[in-house]
């Protein structure tokens, strides 16, 4: 009797342990450790993955691939104007839309961004390694003391821009002295929809 209870329970271990090795087996598959991160939670975009706004191109530039220059085309009736101008250094890619632009001072944005210039017509644009795309930037001369703006707007000087290409989340900065923008939230920029430069 006893020889036999041996066997019963030297039987249940031999499962048990089997039981054991199928689970500890299993859990390298689902363990949270094993599992890549959620692209959202990146601090900024690899080579090769970046979150857009809604609305964006298929095959849209990555901001990565982008740089950014701005190119002062002069002034008329109060205004100054400059062309954004966007380089794609990676493979063929597609903006469409409008930039975000604002003067920064430092690492701190300073008065408020730029309006969407609507009275043109968006349309998407292919970039081949090494194209361009640019957008148009108005902005009313404020300096000195406001310019036609007056007392409705504050003036101070930044040290660049920071440009936020069409539906990317993620700015670029452009080193610029002495730029003046309005301090107090008046809007004295607009920007057009990226086209063909």
């Amino acid at each position: 009797m006893l020889k036999r209870s041996s066997l019963v329970v030297s039987a249940l271990a031999t499962f048990l342990l089997a039981g054991c090795v199928t689970v500890n087996y299993s859990l390298p598959a689902s363990s949270p450790s094993n599992s890549a991160p959620p692209t959202a939670t990146s601090a900024s975009p690899s080579p090769s993955t970046e979150t857009f706004t809604p609305g964006a191109p298929a095959n849209q530039c990555l901001t990565a691939n982008l740089s950014v220059s701005l190119e002062d085309e002069g002034a008329s009736a109060g205004h100054l104007h400059a062309k954004v101008v966007f380089t794609n250094n990676g493979p063929e890619c597609v903006l469409a839309g409008y930039p975000t632009v604002h003067v920064i001072q430092g690492a701190a944005i300073i008065g408020a961004g730029s309006a969407e210039d609507s009275s043109a017509a968006v349309a998407p644009v292919t970039l081949a390694a090494g194209g361009r795309a640019i957008a148009q930037l108005t902005s009313i001369n404020i300096d000195p003391g406001g310019g036609p703006l007056g007392d409705s707007c504050v003036v101070d000087h930044g040290t660049g821009y920071r440009v936020t290409p069409p539906h990317s989340t993620t700015p670029i900065l452009v080193d610029s002295a002495n730029v003046p923008a309005c301090t107090n939230g008046t809007v004295w920029m607009t920007a057009g929809p990226v086209t063909a430069p």
